[in-house]
């Protein structure tokens, strides 16, 4: 499939409830593919309802690389995931496998392919005052003056990410100069492996965006009834971690963490949840909206025979 003057590396891209890992199976039996998850939840063990990570039957027929190679305990940067993944790409090259990339967290994509800017230094006295800040008055706040200061890193970051909030706020407090002007002016470092090789970029948008509101609200109702909080409870219980750890700052896993905690109710962590997962979705398309060398396609009855169209266009 693939030879070494042409490595070919597809990426299929897109919102929350698409149906990405659903095509990718059914193109599955018709091209020998790698599949390789871009999934900042799917990392996880243990974190599978959640996470809408394929079944066990699943994962076993179709095997995936980048599911399940990390604690919930443990953190993870986008610098780690390019590490890994281009290992899996590499292991898919020699196996003549073509690689493809699925899933939906953007940063991901962007600095595998796009590569990753060179930012300053961390300063430490700068670092402790935020890091006391957030103590102080909470990361709600905290992400409202970031959008102040920086509104363009802040439409990229969600309000709940507080590790990525703190390292902008760092970097305009150390600098003087907002987060995304430094990416934006930084000449970014992409991999060899990645410029050598033929991209093939595919993003999958809903067709109807009412509809994709919709799909969400049951997607995540559904987790419930499938065993949620009972999930989660677990994962508190069994590994050291709360919900301010990094793993439990993941949509959904948040407000069943409030939740469990007392903190919100039954039918206000249902509310939270799905506007959460919404708000990513928005933002997932604001990134597919933002990239170059992107083929759109809309997610219909016609998806995978659109899609195997324009494989066989380039492959």
């Amino acid at each position: 499939m693939c030879n070494v003057d042409k490595q070919i590396i597809v990426s299929i891209m897109g919102p929350t409830g698409v149906g990405k890992t659903a095509l990718v199976l059914e193109l599955f039996s018709k091209i020998p593919i790698q599949i390789i998850s871009v999934d900042s939840v799917q990392i996880y063990k243990d974190m599978n309802i959640g996470s809408g990570k394929p079944s066990t039957e699943i994962l076993s027929d179709f095997p995936h690389d980048l599911i399940n190679i990390i604690e919930p305990t443990d953190t993870y940067s986008t610098a780690k995931f390019q590490n890994d993944c281009l290992g899996a790409v590499k292991k898919a090259f020699y196996s003549d496998k073509l690689p493809f990339l699925v899933g939906g967290t953007m940063m991901y994509f962007d600095h595998l392919i796009n590569g990753i800017s060179q930012l300053p230094p961390t300063n430490e006295q700068v670092r402790s005052d935020i890091n006391e800040e957030f103590e102080r008055i909470g990361a709600k706040e905290m992400y409202n003056y970031l959008r102040k200061v920086d509104l363009k890193a802040s439409l990229k970051i969600h309000e709940n990410d507080s590790q990525r909030i703190k390292r902008a706020l760092e970097v305009y407090r150390s600098t003087g100069k907002e987060f995304s002007k430094w990416q934006e002016d930084q000449k970014k470092e992409v991999n060899k492996l990645v410029l050598d090789s033929h991209l093939i970029q595919i993003a999958i948008q809903p067709k109807d965006k009412e509809l994709h509101r919709e799909i969400i609200a049951k997607r995540f109702k559904k987790m419930i009834e499938t065993g949620l909080i009972d999930e989660v409870e677990k994962l508190l219980n069994s590994h050291n971690i709360d919900k301010n750890s990094q793993s439990m700052k993941s949509v959904g896993y948040r407000q069943v963490c409030e939740f469990l905690e007392g903190d919100i109710s039954f039918d206000l962590m249902i509310e939270k949840a799905i506007n959460a997962t919404r708000q990513l979705s928005k933002r997932q398309m604001t990134w597919i909206n933002s990239w170059k060398n992107l083929n759109i396609i809309e997610n219909n009855s016609k998806l995978r025979s659109e899609v195997e169209k324009l494989l066989l266009q380039q492959l």
